[in-house]
């Protein structure tokens, strides 16, 4: 009986990590940042390099708080007499640890550091965005069209 409230208290917490961290992608657009301009440019692609965009903080710590609760709650379960107390406490420090991990990777997407040329210049821009999973990592020589506005800057290539 208490294995299948472990249980199920584990699988409510990775759905919980899963749906707190959200990716973006080339086709979708957080709601704070409708209405806002950029400049566009057309522009080619000519140095690119993958990376890992970590997890944010968020990310991490509603992995800490939901695997520390439902480490705790194991070790309530699980623990007897005057050994509850430190069950519950090195479950919940365990939990933890867990969460902590499975926030962060839940949360990292794959990205790519992207630097294009503006076509007929020499000028240069750089930015760092996720990979849509659509169109895959942008390889060198890529031409499209480069948005650079205030707090926002991205790369899209043509036919998207």
């Amino acid at each position: 009986m208490k294995m299948n409230y472990i249980v199920t208290a584990v699988m409510a917490a990775c759905m919980l990590v899963t749906t707190s961290c959200t990716t973006m992608s080339g086709g979708s657009v957080a709601a704070n940042k409708v209405g806002y301009g950029a400049q566009a440019f057309p522009a080619t692609v000519v140095a690119a390099k993958n990376v890992t965009i970590e997890a944010t903080s968020t990310a991490k710590n509603v992995g800490t708080a939901t695997g520390a609760v439902l480490g705790a709650g194991a070790g309530q379960l699980l623990g007897g007499g005057k050994g509850r107390v430190a069950s519950t406490a090195g479950f919940g420090v365990l939990g933890a640890l867990a969460g902590r991990q499975l926030g962060a990777a839940v949360g990292n997407n794959a990205g790519q550091h992207i630097t294009v040329q503006i076509d007929g210049t020499k000028q240069l821009y750089s930015v760092t965005q996720p990979i849509d999973p659509a169109v895959g990592p942008i390889p060198v020589g890529t031409h499209g069209m480069y948005y650079h506005g205030t707090n926002n800057c991205r790369f899209e290539p043509d036919g998207i």
